[in-house]
């Protein structure tokens, strides 16, 4: 091992492929989750498949996440792989879409080429190490509850209506997060009125809590919601004994932004790479109305 390299092995938070694998749970929609998220919702045709060490989701034509995710981190993807891949979201009808880790098998990212695949986006994976002694105490007039059966609607609107001015998200979306197992669903209160909600999870095998989901009233905005939300949540994470928090988000954007001011760092980006099909468009075009 040269000099450089077993420096490298001794940086703390060394993203190696052993890592990738513990950060990769973050995205995917476990057997766990799945069979919560049927019983939150058992009408939505939600389906999920395990290919290639990575998890295939469908969470209905208009779920904004139908993706597979981790392929390629434990060894070699063949072509039969990809054909399953392909099987299985064509099948119901939406476009093949692959989220590649920097870390994945490079016959991964050869067979995406022969294949016809186009960048659809990238992901910045962040990081940050969990204390045992986080903070969590939010500003003045600003409360942070755990989300309940009682408050998930609320919590679902405010989420959907925080997003609304990125992307138009159906706020049925969210509410299968808060029925996840290890789920980290917060809501911020301020004035009796909720305000903002933040969604995660607790991975315990891998040591890790996953944070997503997080959005806040525009009109509220500025006054420390996000914080006081990560905060929360890096508290449950640590009680339950996780190394690590981990958060996806979109390359140099706001987002990424503010969580790096909250002491999170890049660990890699990865690439979101997806194949679509004439008749998965031509369904689009008639939903959409054209």
């Amino acid at each position: 091992m040269s000099e450089v390299t077993a420096t490298a092995m001794q940086l703390p938070d060394f993203v190696d492929l052993e890592f990738a694998r513990r950060l990769e749970m973050a995205e995917m929609i476990l057997p766990d989750c799945v069979e919560a998220i049927r019983r939150y919702a058992p009408h939505e045709p939600n389906a999920a498949e395990n290919i290639a060490g990575g998890i295939a989701f469908f969470g209905g034509v208009k779920y904004p996440a139908n993706q597979t995710v981790g392929m390629g981190l434990n060894g070699a993807v063949t072509a039969d792989d990809m054909d399953r891949v392909e099987h299985f979201f064509r099948s119901r009808s939406v476009a093949s879409t692959v989220v590649v880790s920097p870390l994945a098998d490079e016959s991964l990212r050869n067979l995406l080429g022969e294949r016809g695949y186009r960048i659809a986006e990238f992901n910045s994976v962040l990081i940050r190490r969990i204390s045992t002694s986080e903070s969590t105490a939010p500003p003045d007039g600003l409360v942070i509850e755990r989300v309940t059966p009682q408050t998930v609607k609320p919590w679902m609107q405010a989420i959907a209506k925080g997003f609304s001015q990125d992307v138009d998200v159906a706020e049925e979306i969210f509410g299968g997060f808060a029925a996840l197992p290890g789920a980290l669903a917060f809501l911020a209160r301020i004035e009796d009125k909720v305000v903002g909600g933040g969604g995660g999870r607790v991975i315990p095998e891998a040591r890790i809590a996953s944070l997503f989901g997080a959005a806040t009233l525009p009109e509220y905005r500025c006054r420390g919601v996000q914080t006081a939300l990560i905060a929360r949540r890096l508290q449950e994470a640590a009680q339950a004994c996780c190394e690590y928090a981990v958060v996806s988000t979109m390359p140099g954007s706001g987002s990424q932004r503010n969580m790096e001011r909250r002491g999170f760092r890049l660990a890699y980006t990865k690439v979101v790479m997806t194949r679509a099909w004439p008749e998965a468009s031509a369904a689009k075009d008639n939903d959409d109305g054209h």
